[in-house]
């Protein structure tokens, strides 16, 4: 395997580590901070050190003369990733395990390959069907009884935040396909950010003025959060995904339940019972099966076509 290929992995799980520290500890940080304080500073955080790196440190600026549907893909990907999505998954987190949020956001996967079909006119193949099939099971043997109506609207938000988000990442393609990958990765995300983290920020403090956050660890779980997770951890997925290919990040993406639980054992006393266990690898490789290109439907059905003239 290439050398280039062997860091881009090693850096890809790195911050698949430290993202599932990062849901853990923001987990232990709601237990004493309000979720909307908490996303009005995190978002904070990551729209200074972003704007620091990619105007200050990598001296980069905004291209003039972009057309507006540039500039209606990035206002889409900043509402939908840093307010919507940002705002939903804080407050789905305070209902539920860490463990559970982020099971149930993998199925993100599921949901771009769904929107694709419509927004980028993609079929899905025949594994890619099987795959969504097997990762339902897994959906339905982890929950093995129905989650209280608390949780339940937890899960609800974390489906609305995980929706915006797919529906950013098949915008994000659209985009690298309009600007024919010309435009920089940094200042997608920096401007992105800018304006959807500045409504998560209005929001947040609107919610919860003023922002009350009592003791060290608690900030610097924020820290962590905005500098690391937010600011390191998009700038670094992103160089990363010019190695990867979308569908071996996504891959080893589906490792952060995995991360997420062994973190939340120590940190949180959380347990898994057997069910999520099975539900968890169910998951994994219902993902495993989205990833094969090969076999579509509308293959199939020309040849069904040509038997049955054959005949």
């Amino acid at each position: 395997m290439p050398r280039d290929r062997l860091i881009a992995i090693a850096e890809c799980i790195t911050v698949l580590i430290f993202m599932s520290l990062g849901t853990v500890l923001m987990k232990l940080a709601l237990s004493n901070v309000s979720p909307w304080t908490f996303v009005a500073l995190t978002v904070l955080v990551g729209m200074i050190c972003l704007s620091i790196y990619t105007f200050v440190i990598r001296g980069e600026r905004i291209p003039r003369g972009l057309s507006r549907q540039v500039w209606f893909y990035i206002i889409a990907i900043g509402l939908c990733n840093f307010a919507i999505a940002r705002l939903t998954s804080t407050l789905a987190l305070q209902r539920m395990p860490a463990t559970t949020s982020t099971y149930v956001t993998n199925f993100i996967g599921f949901i771009t390959m769904g929107m694709s079909i419509f927004i980028l006119k993609e079929t899905p193949t025949v594994f890619q069907a099987l795959g969504a099939v097997v990762a339902i099971i897994g959906l339905r043997i982890f929950f093995v009884e129905i989650p209280s109506a608390y949780e339940l609207v937890g899960i609800g938000l974390i489906f609305i935040g995980i929706t915006a988000v797919a529906f950013t990442n098949n915008i994000a393609r659209k985009l690298a396909i309009v600007t024919r990958n010309e435009l920089s990765n940094n200042i997608v995300s920096t401007v992105a950010i800018l304006i959807g983290g500045s409504i998560s920020v209005v929001v947040g403090l609107a919610a919860d003025f003023p922002p009350r956050v009592d003791g060290l660890n608690n900030w610097l779980i924020i820290l962590y959060s905005g500098i690391v997770i937010t600011a390191i951890g998009l700038t670094v997925w992103n160089q990363i995904l010019r190695t990867l290919r979308s569908y071996e990040a996504s891959i080893l993406g589906a490792s952060t339940v995995i991360w997420t639980a062994l973190l939340a054992v120590p940190i949180l006393g959380e347990r898994l019972t057997v069910n999520q266990v099975i539900g968890i690898l169910l998951m994994i490789i219902g993902l495993a099966l989205v990833q094969i290109r090969r076999g579509r439907f509308s293959a199939l059905l020309r040849r069904k076509s040509v038997q049955v003239t054959s005949e």
